[in-house]
């Protein structure tokens, strides 16, 4: 069994440019060449976005409010 880390050379189209990629290319879903991959994703840094989206919501309803009156 081969690691998902470990790369091969590739050329695409055949005698074309040469590529690395990883062995799970390309439905791996890590771009042209395996430069591309998405960071890793923690709960707690979802939880900090969500609330600066939510308090910027918040506080642009109340400024539109307060500029309503």
């Amino acid at each position: 069994m081969q690691h998902p880390l470990d790369y091969e050379r590739i050329t695409i189209p055949p005698h074309g440019t040469v590529r690395i990629v990883c062995h799970n290319w390309p439905t791996c879903g890590c771009g042209d060449d395996c430069t591309n991959r998405p960071a890793a994703e923690s709960p707690m840094a979802r939880r900090i976005l969500n609330g600066l989206i939510a308090a910027v919501a918040i506080i642009g309803a109340g400024l539109l409010i307060a500029g309503l009156r």
